[in-house]
């Protein structure tokens, strides 16, 4: 593991849209009639959707969003059986979202791009957050306060609905490891890929370094909670206010049941990739990550096994995963890979090769 490196999902976002300002070393590391809007409105398939995708929220088994390259923003009302394009009047990529209902959600992206919707995306207008480094994790808890997090240590934060947001740093007491040190990072460079809030007052956030942050009200004032890894972080979330887990390169799987105020290590059933998000609604979880590793738990997250991955996507990433309260959801990932969830089964829906069931 490289210091201070970007993982590939926001490198090729970055690249692409000819902003990177830094360069980094390589990370190496049925639904078969849905349809997806290629403008506003005008229904096409699935298989059409090239450009690669970062996130995606389902408040509900019918509502949900992916969001990606060149502004793209998929929505759909009944399930994921039909899509629409919507659009924000950007191309600049969205990196992540996050969602409270069928009317509410909130993007945000490349150079601190923030837009916020409250009629289930038939409109998206944009935040002024003060802020233009890019956002790679974003949380509400609940339609007022939202904390978004991104490059060199900045996050954003909201009380009122995005009105108004303010800008802050990963705290300069933030103790970093040697591997850190060594290559003269400090507090303030640390990049923060994840945020997850476990109830209104209770959010962490993760990032490069085995950082984890918590805050006890509501992502005001953070601390530092003790991780025992050096790698970077790329997914966190909390069920509740005690349960909760963190990913990362090198297989870094982490559990909580107190909060954070202890990390154990899980055991991973794959050693040689990288993991880039976690969600989990018991009695089902889902792990997704580099070389289109997909981990499910039936235990709570007790335990992971990993899922069978075709040959053709060994080469694809996957970032982003959400599952409805009823158990159906979506996994996002490389040049349009779309993933459906229901319950314990997973079948890929599109992306590299042809559709079939895994």
């Amino acid at each position: 593991m490289f210091a201070h490196e970007r993982p590939p999902i926001e490198r090729a976002a970055l690249q692409l849209s000819g902003v990177m300002r830094r360069l980094v070393p390589s990370l190496l590391g049925a639904l078969a009639a849905t349809t997806i809007a290629s403008a506003a409105g005008a229904p096409v398939s699935l298989r059409e959707v090239r450009q690669s995708l970062f996130g995606t929220c389902f408040p509900t088994e019918r509502d949900g969003w992916m969001v990606g390259e060149l502004g793209r923003i998929f929505h759909t009302g009944d399930g994921g059986t039909t899509w629409e394009r919507q659009d924000a009047g950007t191309k600049r990529p969205f990196l992540a979202i996050a969602c409270l209902d069928a009317r509410t959600a909130w993007i945000a992206g490349k150079e601190g791009i923030v837009y916020g919707t409250t009629d289930g995306g038939a409109s998206w207008i944009p935040a002024t957050t003060g802020s233009t480094r890019h956002v790679f994790g974003l949380a509400f808890a609940n339609p007022e306060r939202g904390h978004g997090v991104g490059d060199y240590g900045t996050m954003i934060h909201t009380e009122d609905a995005g009105r108004h947001w303010t800008v802050s740093q990963v705290p300069p007491d933030v103790v970093l490891p040697e591997s850190a040190l060594d290559t003269g990072v400090d507090p303030g460079d640390v990049n923060l890929y994840a945020a997850s809030y476990g109830d209104p007052d209770h959010l962490w956030v993760a990032g490069e370094f085995g950082t984890i942050m918590a805050s006890d009200d509501g992502g005001r004032t953070f601390h530092q909670q003790h991780a025992p890894i050096e790698s970077t972080l790329f997914g966190i979330y909390f069920a509740d206010a005690r349960r909760g887990w963190a990913v990362g390169i090198d297989a870094v799987i982490l559990h909580t049941e107190d909060g954070g105020a202890t990390w154990q290590m899980q055991a991973p059933p794959v050693r040689q990739q990288s993991f880039y998000d976690v969600f989990v609604r018991a009695p089902y979880g889902w792990i997704v990550g580099s070389a289109g590793t997909v981990l499910r738990s039936t235990d709570g997250g007790a335990t992971w096994t990993a899922e069978p991955v075709p040959i053709e996507l060994a080469a694809n990433w996957i970032r982003s995963v959400w599952i409805a309260p009823g158990g159906h959801g979506f996994a996002v990932g490389a040049e349009g890979l779309v993933f459906g969830i229901d319950g314990a089964a997973l079948r890929r829906l599109q992306g590299t090769g042809p559709t079939r069931a895994l």
